[in-house]
């Protein structure tokens, strides 16, 4: 069972690589049940924001907290059980089938030497046919497509059972099949299971179709907060990325869709 830490606030986060700021003064929040997703051009911070907020690296100033609790004050095992980060891909060296790689997100309950308990097993069958991977089950993982190796990645996130997914570009390289498949997942396991889902995207029409919250991002800083209806202006968007962009009313849902002129 996961540490129920859902709720994530950040207060002014700052982080440099050099002697230059990177990451400005930061102050946001997601919470439980939310697929909040980040957005903006390349070279905003996204990346970097995921990875300070899984604690891969260190503020130089500000601080992370879950649920009002310093995210520094958490040891590596016991945050390990309390969120995971997706990555965008996964090169495995080996050829481990989709139960192993699955079966890798019991290690934070697990002592090194230790073997899967019936527990372990259930948790992972379950997980895997959440993400509609049961036929793949004994598949070579390095054999799958990219949309099947990102739910691979997905399911054995789920496996480690936390509350909180870190979920880095999770559509890249993907088919249009493929990346409607996971913004459905995401928004799934935010509504349905309750889960704070942290989503970095360059869909912006998807983003607009799924999110519950959109950050938009440029050069290190949060440009605006809001619902899709209030991120996706022509004007702003078109400012943030550079290129003149119209926004429609989607015929079915009435949310706005992005367009070039």
């Amino acid at each position: 069972m996961s540490e129920q830490y859902q709720n994530v606030t950040v207060e002014q986060l700052n982080y440099s690589y050099t002697e230059t700021p990177f990451i400005h003064d930061l102050s946001f929040d997601f919470k439980a049940g939310e697929l909040f997703n980040v957005v903006g051009p390349n070279g905003a911070g996204k990346t970097t924001l995921l990875y300070l907020l899984g604690g891969i690296i260190k503020p130089q100033a500000g601080r992370i907290l879950l649920d009002g609790i310093p995210l520094s004050s958490f040891k590596r095992q016991a945050l390990a059980r309390i969120m995971t980060i997706i990555p965008a891909e996964s090169n495995i060296a080996f050829d481990f089938t989709v139960y192993d790689i699955v079966s890798m997100g019991r290690y934070p309950y697990r002592h090194p030497l230790s073997s899967l308990t019936n527990n372990d097993h259930e948790i992972i069958r379950e997980v895997i046919e959440r993400t509609g991977l049961t036929k793949y089950a004994d598949k070579i993982f390095n054999q799958l497509s990219s949309g099947e190796r990102q739910r691979v990645l997905i399911a054995r996130a789920l496996a480690q059972k936390t509350s909180i997914l870190l979920m880095d570009e999770p559509t890249v390289h993907l088919d249009i099949h493929y990346q409607l498949e996971i913004y459905r997942l995401a928004q799934s396991l935010a509504h349905d299971k309750n889960l704070s889902i942290f989503m970095i995207s360059h869909n912006l029409n998807y983003t607009s179709m799924y999110s519950d919250r959109i950050m938009l991002m440029r050069e290190g800083r949060i440009v605006k907060i809001g619902i899709p209806d209030d991120i996706f202006q022509p004007e702003l968007l078109s400012d943030i990325y550079g290129t003149v962009l119209s926004v429609y009313p989607h015929p079915k849902t009435g949310k706005p869709t992005i367009w070039p002129d």
